[in-house]
């Protein structure tokens, strides 16, 4: 576990659930989630970690706080599913989260709006909006507060996106758009229509699918136009 202050969150909830039994949940148990993590193998890892839903177990709680930093993005998803379910824990390292996406490391920020996606936090939304506007991010790291975004799917999101969709780099501007589409309440479609001139043609077909699916009028002009002048055909 390289992030010591989750270790701390995590050996704070094996603290307070020492006297419970190992094997309390519907299944699983410490030993098979640690000889999966062992293993390396993503899929064992995912299993054991989904069967252990129910299972009350502070050594377990410890490992898979651990998996919150690991390098496959199903594996920190998985690991942060479990964690919701665990209010006190969660709550813990939400915290220790939120403090990351502002002053945190690239990877650490990764991984903190993994964790927000994936459990639900919509509280992290202005220390996502924080992050995004950072100089030091990597692509992956911004990656990862678009998927947080669009997976919490409300329109406090917008701020990040509409950011994320001026970035140097092409993959997170068509992200952005994407993510754009899955906001509940979504009404405005002007931010994407600014792509269908971005200078990537992967970019620009996503904006028109977008703006499509939106019925935006306003975009129809453009869009008449890179049907007889875009070199792309996807586009």
């Amino acid at each position: 576990m390289k992030n010591f202050k989750l270790k701390l969150a995590a050996v704070a909830f094996l603290i307070g659930t020492a006297v419970t039994p190992a094997f309390a949940g519907k299944g699983g148990s410490a030993a098979q989630i640690r000889d999966a993590i062992r293993s390396t193998s993503t899929d064992a890892i995912i299993a054991e970690v989904e069967q252990a839903e129910s299972l009350i177990c502070g050594e377990c709680a410890t490992m898979i706080v651990g998996l919150t930093d690991h390098d496959d993005y199903r594996v920190r998803d998985v690991a942060a599913w479990w964690i919701a379910r665990r209010p006190s824990l969660a709550g813990q390292l939400a915290t220790t989260f939120k403090q990351d996406l502002v002053s945190g490391s690239a990877l650490q920020v990764r991984n903190a709006a993994d964790f927000f996606g994936s459990s639900s936090t919509f509280n992290s939304l202005p220390q996502l909006r924080q992050a995004i506007k950072r100089s030091d991010l990597t692509v992956d790291a911004k990656l990862s507060i678009i998927r947080a975004v669009d997976r919490l799917g409300n329109l406090g999101g917008n701020e990040v996106l509409t950011h994320a969709m001026t970035d140097t780099d092409a993959t997170v501007r068509w992200s952005a758009a994407k993510a754009w589409r899955d906001i509940r309440g979504q009404k405005d479609v002007a931010p994407v229509a600014a792509l269908l001139r971005d200078p990537d043609a992967r970019v620009r077909a996503e904006a028109a699918t977008v703006v499509g699916g939106f019925r935006f009028q306003g975009a129809t002009t453009v869009l008449e136009t890179l049907v007889t002048t875009d070199g792309n055909a996807m586009v």
